[in-house]
C-alpha cells in the first residue's frame, strides 16, 4: 500500500466488518485484507501457527478482551489469531450481522454489535 493510503488508514476511526458463518463456526472474525493498514505494521504475522508477529493488540469484545497478533488467513481477509468463540456465542451471532472494530488507541481496538 502507498505511503497516502496508510496515512489515511491510520486515520480512520473504525472499520465495518461482517460476521459470517465460518466466525460463528471457528470463532473467528474476519477483516478484508483491504484493511491491513487499520493495524500496526509488527502487528501482521502469517497464517501459520509458527508465524506470529513480533508485537500484538488488544481487541475488546463485550466483557472479553484478546491479547493477540493479526494474521492474513488468506489472501482476501486477515483475523486476529486468537478465538473469539465465547464472545460470538454470548451476543448470539448469526451469519450477515454486521459489527465494527473501533480504534481507541494504537495498539488498542474496541468492537461494537449493535444487535
Amino acid at each position: 500500500m502507498n505511503t497516502n493510503n496508510a496515512s489515511q488508514a491510520l486515520n480512520q476511526a473504525h472499520i465495518d466488518f461482517v460476521i459470517t458463518q465460518s466466525s460463528i463456526d471457528n470463532g473467528r472474525i474476519y477483516f478484508s485484507s483491504n484493511d491491513i493498514d487499520f493495524f500496526p505494521a509488527d502487528s501482521l504475522g502469517g497464517r501459520g501457527k509458527d508465524e506470529h508477529a513480533s508485537a500484538t493488540v488488544s481487541i475488546q469484545a463485550g466483557n472479553i478482551t484478546q491479547e493477540t497478533d493479526i494474521r492474513h488467513s488468506s489472501s482476501v481477509r486477515i483475523s486476529p489469531r486468537k478465538s473469539f468463540k465465547a464472545w460470538l456465542k454470548e451476543i448470539g451471532a448469526t451469519d450477515g450481522d454486521k459489527a465494527r472494530l473501533y480504534r481507541i488507541s494504537e495498539r488498542q481496538y474496541r468492537i461494537e454489535y449493535p444487535g
